[in-house]
């Protein structure tokens, strides 16, 4: 709004007389033709150039359930998938969308439900866990609120739980998605406890071992998705398109997970973050889920801190953020994950307290960070 050099969404409104009239120029085959560039999340790497094409769009956005209109709202900056493909299927639709310049914030959220009686919010679990754990949140009036969707990164059946208990006309749900398919899955048709849906409308998902062969039922191996419209690739990046799209046209996830005999599809954790000790795997997502039901825990995230230079074994150790005032140490939070864990699990690379996690402009921690963070607050306690 500050800018003269571009059209202004005002500008764009005002009446010409000859909307009627108006027909769209032809630029070319829609399953070829640019859309946008979107950014990936960056929370493994450097961010890439999503390219997306526009019949891609249209697939997409008829993913969404639309069935009547809504106000809607999420966190997510607008060059985002989850911020794009939430403001483009409100079109499809016919709803309101709520767009905010701030940052994520409680009390934010409680404008968007209590003032403009928002129906539909996406957002991450770290946001839901800090809302719940905030002073006013008994008090907030939810009664508009009828979807309250979860994704990207692991959402727990507590928070679910305590969310649930506090929608009076409505429910959570779990969903899964990225920037290269867009909406993939999620479990509108019915909840099952740690699973993130079945696939949507115009989504394939399929579970490969790692020489890419199909897996069967019950099977845990690498999740892909594949789109009605093809994922074209990354902007000016070879190298990147030739290894995340298989031979069939599948896109790879990084995520590790499995189907159940009806079809709902199950994530272990990020294949990336998934690491070993003493031989077995570890997951960090499932560290955090009990870690995160700790009173006084704000937020956690596990990682893998190096037992030793070679890099032959790694310990788990959680980075937590204490809600305000909590008198919570590290001996307590262990002593509590020691009792729900196998013995592996355990937290043998210690927990420290940190007073923020470094996240992406969607609310999703960045582990690499998280570890630089826990790695030089260890060096200090070994100077001290």
């Amino acid at each position: 709004s500050q800018r003269d050099d571009v059209k202004h969404a005002e500008d764009l409104l005002i009446p010409t007389g000859k909307e009627e009239q108006f027909m769209p120029a032809h630029l070319g085959d829609s399953h070829e033709l640019l859309s946008m560039i979107l950014c990936s999340s960056g929370t493994t790497g450097p961010p890439k150039g999503v390219c997306v094409t526009h019949a891609q769009t249209v697939s997409t956005i008829g993913c969404y359930p639309t069935a009547k209109p809504a106000t809607v709202f999420n966190f997510s900056p607008l060059y985002w998938g989850t911020g794009v493909y939430v403001l483009l299927s409100t079109f499809a639709s016919g709803s309101t969308r709520l767009i905010t310049r701030r940052l994520f914030s409680e009390e934010t959220f409680f404008e968007a439900v209590e003032k403009y009686r928002a129906n539909f919010v996406f957002m991450q679990p770290s946001y839901a866990n800090q809302i719940l754990r905030h002073k006013r949140a008994l008090q907030v009036d939810y009664s508009s609120l009828w979807a309250l969707a979860f994704g990207g990164s692991y959402v727990s059946e507590g928070l679910r739980d305590q969310f649930d208990r506090l929608l009076p006309n409505g429910r959570t749900y779990n969903t899964v998605g990225t920037s290269e398919v867009g909406w993939a899955t999620n479990d509108i048709a019915k909840r099952k406890p740690g699973s993130v849906g079945t696939p949507v409308v115009n989504v394939a998902v399929k579970i490969v071992d790692d020489d890419g062969n199909d897996l069967g039922t019950g099977e845990k191996g690498h999740v892909m998705l594949k789109g009605a419209e093809p994922f074209i690739g990354y902007y000016q990046n070879e190298e990147a398109t030739r290894a995340t799209i298989d031979g069939r046209g599948f896109v790879h996830t990084g995520d590790i997970g499995y189907f159940d005999e009806e079809g709902y599809l199950y994530l272990i954790d990020r294949e990336k973050d998934i690491f070993k000790y003493g031989g077995f795997h570890v997951s960090p997502s499932e560290l955090e889920g009990v870690v995160g039901q700790i009173e006084g825990v704000l937020e956690v995230c596990v990682v893998a801190v190096p037992a030793d230079e070679g890099r032959m074994t790694e310990l788990p150790t959680a980075a937590v953020v204490r809600a305000a005032g909590s008198p919570l140490t590290a001996e307590q939070v262990m002593k509590v994950v020691d009792g729900k864990v196998s013995d592996y699990k355990r937290l043998r690379g210690g927990v420290h307290f940190v007073e923020c996690l470094p996240k992406t402009q969607t609310g999703k921690n960045v582990r690499r960070k998280v570890l630089e963070m826990v790695l030089d607050l260890a060096k200090e306690k070994t100077v001290a």
